[in-house]
């Protein structure tokens, strides 16, 4: 019985760490993406799903459908928590590094650790955490795996529901009048699956608020706490919890401004439009 989302998130954590094999990652056996009912369909959502369903018969495990976030709702009836799991995935380099490097896309739909949902007729808003997975290159196991609270990327509720309403469709486009445009907004947002960051890099951990961390008596588990200072000087911690952490008796190193190359990044105004260029 689960008393709130955290243990849900804790005990889907020691489920996936208990999966890890001798070569430090988690097999996986995903079906052909040609067998899919919509383009939209990612065997590897549908295999995290089947695990938690076979792995925990005691809760209710629900795919929330195509273009839906967050992908993955889970709700234990017997105390009425629900919790929600977006899952994000890259696949492996040959080189070992990741694919998109400092961010990652997340669509038209903002990063958030807070996501509406509808119980019965009624809206209402539940915690939700993101699964983050580095695949090696031919998606046979998951190198990387973090499993985070969707604050730690985004805590502003309120934004995250104005993105949901910001796209929008132009008619009448054209010199016929016959065309349209939607005008879809696309965020990329930090990525943690990053090689850089060594925190993260190759290794399976599970990132909540360090209070939340205190109360479910995991800090003997603690490797790495890390701050994140917000745009009004606003500090929030997490911490990073590791099963595999050998010498309880050593204190968290301290994390800060995880995320700094992505505020560096400025602003490129596009001068040119690209063309196809043939030779003279």
């Amino acid at each position: 019985m689960y008393h709130n989302a955290h243990q849900i998130m804790k005990a889907v954590y020691d489920y996936f760490y208990g999966q890890i094999n001798e070569n430090n990652t988690i097999s996986i056996d995903l079906r052909a993406p040609s067998l899919v009912g919509t383009v939209q369909d990612d065997p590897f959502d549908c295999f995290i799903e089947q695990q938690l369903q076979a792995a925990f018969p005691e809760l209710e495990v629900v795919s929330s459908g195509k273009l839906t976030t967050p992908d993955i709702i889970i709700r234990d009836k017997r105390t009425g928590v629900i919790v929600g799991i977006e899952v994000k995935k890259l696949i492996q380099k040959v080189s070992g590094a990741d694919s998109r490097g400092l961010t990652m896309d997340y669509n038209s739909c903002l990063p958030c650790g807070t996501a509406l949902i509808k119980v019965g007729a009624a809206t209402t808003d539940i915690p939700c955490y993101y699964l983050y997975a580095l695949l090696n290159n031919n998606s046979s196991s998951i190198v990387t795996f973090i499993l985070m609270h969707g604050d730690f990327i985004n805590y502003d509720f309120n934004l995250h529901k104005e993105a949901k309403l910001a796209n929008t469709t132009e008619y009448n486009h054209g010199p016929y009048g016959e065309g349209s445009v939607r005008h879809r907004a696309m965020y990329t947002y930090p990525n943690p699956l990053n090689y850089k960051l060594k925190c993260f890099h190759t290794r399976k951990v599970f990132v909540t608020k360090k209070l939340e961390c205190t109360n479910l008596k995991l800090t003997h588990l603690v490797t790495e706490d890390v701050s994140r200072c917000d745009i009004y000087k606003n500090t929030f911690f997490y911490s990073i919890v590791d099963n595999g952490k050998e010498d309880h008796s050593t204190d968290p190193v301290l994390i800060d401004d995880i995320f700094a190359d992505c505020k560096a990044r400025k602003a490129k105004k596009r001068i040119t439009a690209s063309m196809p260029v043939l030779i003279e």
